[in-house]
């Protein structure tokens, strides 16, 4: 059993649940399931942690094209034009902020010129939902600014974008770190505050995103929390050790850009975000988003 996940019986939150600071709350998927029912449906990245867990649920209609490099434009063009699909989830990425600012040429090839590729040659007609994250938000880095960009192509093509919140069982993350450390060491511990998603949740946002009208959806992930309260929340009484932020981690992520308007979706749990930037002059939603751009 998955030791993030409540015992059954018990009244105690589960691991998962004192990390995010709430209780877990994925979407239903039958909706969104039924409304892919029949369809060639592709998957990109699938080996990833979101890639492969959204997988499992699509398994009879899709294709895994996860040794896809989704840089050459050839390999793109050839596996799209087989495969014929009607949707595209776009998971590949290169999704570290520290790597992003060691390499950005890799993270500007594989997230932009791989999102590019993609768009370029999906069948007419194909819906596109490409994964984002929190780190487009203000972007800080090289790899925060290169998915800032992929959203944009993935807009303007029509597309949908699927931004992510941090996602708790996401591979290499601080809570493995923790869980390797002996309890007589001290919890290394960043002065940095987080939306927290799981990836149940992650999981519904994406599938949801495929049968909504195309924009860009997060998932609604409650409040921000401290690095500090969630290691107490997770190991009372363990003794802590602040350490500084890696390169490429910034000290808080905003639910959403200065120039972004939040709305809450039809589906609940569901968040709309658009941005001032993402409409024509003419389009009556950017009048909230200009306001919220000139009141700060």
């Amino acid at each position: 059993m998955n030791a993030l996940h409540r015992i059954n019986g018990s009244n105690e939150p589960s691991r998962l649940e004192r990390i995010l600071g709430r209780p877990e709350r994925p979407l239903s998927l039958d909706e969104p399931l039924a409304g892919l029912a029949g369809k060639r449906v592709l998957v990109t990245g699938a080996k990833g942690s979101i890639g492969s867990a959204l997988l499992g649920h699509i398994q009879a209609t899709a294709t895994d094209v996860d040794t896809l490099d989704v840089r050459d434009e050839g390999a793109v063009a050839e596996a799209l034009s087989s495969e014929c699909p009607d949707v595209i989830f776009h998971m590949a990425a290169a999704k570290s902020a520290p790597d992003g600012e060691r390499d950005p040429m890799s993270a500007l090839e594989i997230n932009v010129i791989g999102t590019r590729n993609v768009l370029a040659h999906a069948p007419e007609g194909c819906r596109v939902i490409t994964a984002s994250t929190c780190k487009a938000c203000e972007p800080e880095t090289a790899y925060g600014a290169s998915k800032l960009v992929a959203e944009r192509v993935t807009l303007n093509a029509g597309g949908s974008v699927s931004r992510f919140y941090n996602v708790v069982e996401s591979s290499g993350n601080v809570f493995e770190i923790w869980e390797q450390r002996s309890e007589s060491e001290p919890l290394l511990v960043t002065p940095c505050r987080r939306y927290f998603i799981s990836l149940a949740e992650a999981v519904s946002l994406v599938l949801w995103t495929a049968v909504l009208p195309p924009a860009r959806y997060g998932f609604d992930p409650g409040r921000s929390r401290e690095m500090r309260d969630v290691a107490a929340d997770l190991y009372p009484g363990r003794s802590v050790q602040s350490v500084p932020p890696r390169r490429g981690d910034r000290i808080a992520e905003p639910l959403a850009a200065r120039h972004e308007h939040v709305e809450q979706d039809a589906v609940p749990g569901l968040l709309r975000i658009v941005g001032a930037h993402d409409l024509e002059a003419t389009d009556d939603r950017l009048e909230p988003a200009v306001r919220r751009l000139v009141a700060q």
